[in-house]
């Protein structure tokens, strides 16, 4: 049964393969038939079949693949095609906000995206703002800008800077990932654990059953919150990051996640 599906595939390719066929393609997509998919627009470029819609439809595969270095190639052949197609844009706009800061966004919209007069402007000039805060000019509303003040004074701490400070100090890796009443509770619970530990050895000795357990369950708390702190701010940056995508979706009405197609 399974041969006769693929021999029937195959016959369907080899009679439909002078013309892209695009709703076949969006059922193959739909259906995450994306080998399938890959195979039937490999097989069109065999044929020579409409270089700038076949590129196109490379750039769309590629691209919800995310396999983002073919979607530049791809989509560099097809972009006076691809440019037409409002939703798509939409699409990747939002689809390289998620990785902020990232070598692929930086190549999107510095260096293939061309400047529109539409919403998609809004976007471009929302990702300079976020990008470049102390040189943008570009008017947003209040929340969102500021949810990106939180999310640059936050993306700029590190996890292990927070851990060092937690080691030194109880607290005061939470204090530096912005979290003062976490960092205000961990100390006073560190320091009156630390007073019954030293309380323990003073009265009954260092080498008591009681004392032992005591600082032992002391110093299994201290580490906790060294490795605490350090996870806590990688939760941070990733929640206030989410928090930030969430208000732009908003802001700029994009309604995702969508099909590219």
């Amino acid at each position: 049964m399974k041969l006769f599906l693929v021999l029937l595939f195959q016959c369907f390719i080899a009679m439909s393969y002078a013309q892209i066929n695009y709703a076949f393609v969006k059922h193959l997509d739909e259906n995450k038939l994306y080998q399938e998919e890959l195979y039937y627009l490999n097989t069109l470029q065999k044929n020579e079949v409409a270089s700038d819609s076949l590129n196109y439809l490379y750039a769309k595969f590629f691209l919800k693949q995310k396999r983002d270095s073919l979607f530049f190639k791809h989509y560099k052949l097809s972009s006076s095609l691809f440019n037409k197609d409002l939703s798509a844009l939409q699409y990747i706009h939002y689809y390289f906000l998620k990785h902020l800061h990232s070598t692929s966004q930086e190549v999107w919209f510095n260096e293939l995206y061309p400047i529109r007069k539409d919403s998609s402007l809004e976007l471009t000039g929302f990702y300079n703002t976020l990008t470049f805060p102390e040189n943008s000019t570009f008017q947003l509303n209040t929340t969102l800008k500021s949810e990106i003040r939180k999310y640059n004074a936050l993306s700029k701490k590190n996890p292990m800077v927070a851990g060092c400070l937690s080691a030194v100090i109880p607290g005061l890796g939470k204090l530096y990932g912005q979290r003062p009443n976490s960092a205000m509770l961990t100390f006073f619970s560190h320091a009156l654990f630390a007073a019954q530990s030293l309380e323990s050895i003073k009265k009954l000795g260092i080498k008591n059953g009681y004392s032992i357990f005591s600082v032992s369950l002391f110093g299994i708390f201290y580490i906790s919150n060294i490795y605490g702190s350090v996870t806590d701010l990688k939760k941070q940056k990733i929640q206030r990051k989410k928090q930030l995508l969430i208000n732009a979706e908003k802001y700029f009405n994009l309604n995702y996640p969508a099909s590219l197609y």
